[in-house]
């Protein structure tokens, strides 16, 4: 599951006319705000792991996932990643190409606050890594 960020750019009028100072000074009118689409909320959860970077689970979203789905994390990278699941005894490698599974995630995690990390990656800046919220 890719995330799309939309940016929304207004453009208004380019002119200082009337503001009475520099318009080379000014925002020229235009706004922009990034907006991240709403998840789905059934079928199942995927993470995918590329160029040391684990998409759908970054650190500044609200990853919120019901503990009734399928979780799943995939490799769509060149490079060995690894997801471990800070906390607990969970990490498993996830060769090139190769994904693993988990048919309903609160099988796997009660509900509560997961902070994950790829341990061959800990070193790029920012770390590897991501969060999720398992929820009843």
């Amino acid at each position: 599951m890719a995330v799309v960020a939309v940016a929304v750019v207004t453009l208004g009028a380019m002119t200082g006319c009337g503001s009475g100072g520099d318009p080379g000074l000014d925002n020229h009118g235009v706004t922009l705000r990034v907006e991240t689409p709403p998840q789905p909320t059934s079928g199942p959860f995927v993470v995918v792991a590329v160029d040391n970077h684990f998409h759908d689970i970054h650190y500044q979203e609200r990853n919120l996932i019901n503990e009734n789905r399928p979780f799943e994390v995939k490799n769509e990278g060149e490079n060995l990643h690894n997801f471990t699941v800070v906390g607990t005894n969970i990490s498993i490698d996830i060769k090139p190409g190769h994904e693993f599974v988990w048919p309903r995630l609160g099988n796997v995690l009660k509900p509560g606050n997961y902070r994950v990390i790829c341990k061959y990656h800990t070193y790029v800046h920012p770390p590897m890594g991501g969060h999720f919220t398992v929820t009843p």
